[in-house]
């Protein structure tokens, strides 16, 4: 498996704290293999400029795109979706990060297909792709050979999956990347999520060493059973510009050893 290093973690107040080129410069310091880039980071609207920029460091620095990002609907795939998956084609990238219902889901997978993109979508507490069980029904339903999804061990801790070797069978061939992050489940925390029943569930976030509650031996144990040997893209949103390279070092550090 491969490292790479999502560009929410220099995302804040609407933009970025590191222009895209030192984010790429950031990651290979840091040791990982590629980037995941962000609507903030690579969008339809990015000058030709910016974009040239973008690749000269990826070349200089030897990261590669795992994904990007896409924030519109189906309805505008024709040329906002389509201007922004040649660019992650032109790039070099896997996949494109999509959302929205199953129906949309599908257009836009069979739009990532004519850039030669994956079409990826996260699973998160609520709507289709919650547990194990209801992706492989939705990814059943879509149909898309391009068409995949990526687990992301605290969102599935929360929806209360169970952590086991054969977690990930049902998913087998569909699992396109992954995502994670450090939460735990915390019933007197400030922050929740709602899962799909209604109910609140409430979590803090803590450093990767200190997580108690996510079982990630189990959980890469399983993904490399499913036959996964694709890129891990680290999530943590942005600690400020103060704390950014301690904990894009200490995400490294315990990732590291897990995928290889």
């Amino acid at each position: 498996m491969k490292l790479s290093l999502s560009g929410r973690l220099v995302e804040a107040g609407g933009g970025t704290i590191l222009g895209t080129g030192e984010f790429v410069d950031l990651a290979a310091r840091c040791g990982y293999d590629a980037v995941d880039l962000r609507a903030t980071q690579l969008a339809p609207e990015t000058p030709a400029a910016e974009v040239d920029a973008l690749r000269a460091a990826l070349a200089s620095c030897g990261v590669g795109v795992f994904e990007g990002q896409w924030h519109g609907g189906a309805s505008q795939r024709s040329e906002a979706f389509s201007a922004v998956a040649a660019l992650l084609a032109e790039l070099g990238a896997e996949a494109v990060r999509v959302g929205g219902d199953l129906p949309a889901l599908k257009q836009l997978a069979r739009a990532a297909a004519r850039h030669g993109l994956r079409a990826v979508y996260q699973m998160h507490t609520g709507g289709a792709f919650q547990t194990i069980r209801s992706a492989a029904e939705a990814i059943a339903e879509i149909d898309e050979p391009n068409f995949g999804v990526l687990p992301e061990p605290a969102n599935l801790l929360l929806a209360g999956e169970a952590f086991a070797e054969d977690m990930f069978e049902p998913l087998a061939g569909h699992v396109f990347g992954v995502h994670v992050q450090t939460l735990e489940a915390r019933p007197d925390a400030p922050d929740a999520v709602r899962l799909a029943d209604g109910t609140d569930v409430h979590y803090a976030r803590v450093p990767y060493a200190e997580n108690r509650q996510i079982d990630f031996v189990t959980f890469f144990a399983a993904l490399r059973r499913a036959g996964f040997d694709g890129c891990v893209n680290e999530l943590e949103p942005c600690p400020g510009p103060d704390a950014l390279e301690e904990t894009v070092r200490e995400a490294a550090a315990f990732l590291r050893p897990l995928v290889t």
